[in-house]
């Protein structure tokens, strides 16, 4: 009996722990969304006094929002389409293909996620526009091409850990290399795929300070639109922040939904890769 009570006691207080985390976390997200619905200028409130549906509609009208839009839709494209696929074909490369020196090969790859971004920004924008591709997408593309460091490691993990019988049946069949990675081990490797692209979906759509690096202002994707350009009324210099936060919680509802459609895949995608034989 004492046993039974112990282990109901350490239940209730572990979903009471969890309650007392989720309010916390839930709390600046219910802050937006009331403050959202408040009159222009009024001062930050706990308690909603007004219900103004028409500051998201203002949002979308103050701005060019949906060009914004389109623009992320672009960049998050490029990223998760491009990038998942030369990501999951690297990964391939590195876990099934015997070739001398892969392993320092990986090792170096593995050693880019260790070096800070900031490092490299202005040594890259130097070298962008010396070439001439400054203010086009075609720096993210050729990011995307290049692959990720984290979603190859992803990937190699992964294909590490499926059977060397299976390939070696492809290869009886006549599948070339290319064919054995399209046709037999990416349909298996759905998580790790659905996790890879779910991820280079919310990077790309949530980045702010490459895009305003290399793009024109009306190739903004939304985020930086929202960051650097922000809702004014009548010219005036004063910042309307209720649009403003309505606009930020419109931007994050594509996250949320990619979020918990595939959360199922993110958890299942990252324990895999840990798991061989």
């Amino acid at each position: 009996m004492n046993v039974t009570s112990n282990r109901s006691l350490g239940t209730y207080s572990l979903y009471g722990v969890l309650i007392v985390c989720s309010i916390l976390f839930l709390f600046p997200l219910y802050l937006a969304i009331i403050n959202s619905l408040e009159d222009w200028y009024s001062i930050p409130v706990l308690v909603p006094d007004s219900f103004k549906l028409s500051n998201y509609s203002y949002a979308t009208k103050l701005i060019d929002f949906w060009r914004y839009a389109g623009n992320s839709v672009i960049l998050s494209g490029i990223a998760v389409v491009i990038s998942s696929f030369t990501s999951g074909l690297v990964g391939y490369a590195f876990a099934r293909i015997q070739a001398p020196g892969r392993g320092l090969l990986f090792m170096c790859v593995l050693s880019t996620m260790m070096l800070p971004a900031i490092v490299t920004q202005i040594p890259t924008y130097i070298l962008l526009h010396k070439i001439g591709l400054i203010n086009t997408f075609l720096p993210f593309l050729l990011w995307a091409i290049g692959g990720n460091a984290f979603f190859i490691f992803l990937y190699r993990q992964f294909f590490m850990g499926i059977p060397l019988e299976l390939e070696e049946s492809a290869r009886i069949d006549g599948c070339s290399i290319f064919r054995t990675y399209w046709n037999i081990f990416l349909p298996i490797s759905i998580p790790v795929v659905a996790t890879v692209m779910i991820l280079n979906f919310q990077g790309s759509w949530n980045d702010v300070t490459g895009p305003f690096m290399y793009l024109k202002q009306d190739q903004y994707p939304l985020a930086t639109a929202l960051s650097m350009i922000g809702y004014k009324a009548n010219g005036s210099t004063q910042i309307i922040q209720q649009v403003s936060i309505a606009a930020g919680l419109m931007l994050i509802v594509p996250v949320l939904i990619t979020f918990f459609l595939g959360q199922r895949y993110i958890v299942e995608g990252i324990v895999t890769t840990g798991i061989k034989g």
